[in-house]
């Protein structure tokens, strides 16, 4: 009967070495797919970092060209107010000036 005790006992020693490897197996697997999951992460991370670059850059860009915009119609507006400003400010002096010649013209008639 020890040859079937011994057979068993070997037999038993080979499945708990089995499971043994299976187990580390597993672990292996398991220490390479959180590996794998630190990567994709990282990476996520990275990708989303420079997406945010990307955006905040395009809105600099858009802020930059929506104030140069501005700033063109501002001085557009300003300059067609000073033209306007001018050609009333002439207006106004070749009137007052009609106004002192026909007031002169009106005086010098009650005189003479």
């Amino acid at each position: 009967m020890t040859a079937v005790d011994d057979t068993a006992a070997h037999g038993g020693l080979h499945a708990i070495r089995e499971l043994e490897e299976t187990l580390e197996h597993r672990n292996d697997a398991r220490g390479a797919a959180d590996a794998a999951v630190g990567n994709a992460r990282a990476e996520a991370e990275r990708l989303l970092a420079e997406a945010r670059a990307a955006g905040t850059e395009t809105g600099r860009r858009r802020r930059a060209a929506l104030l140069a915009g501005a700033e063109a119609e501002a001085e557009a507006i300003r300059v067609a107010g000073e033209a306007d400003a001018q050609e009333l400010l002439e207006r106004v002096a070749s009137e007052r000036d009609e106004l002192i010649a026909d007031l002169t013209t009106l005086l010098l008639g009650l005189e003479g």
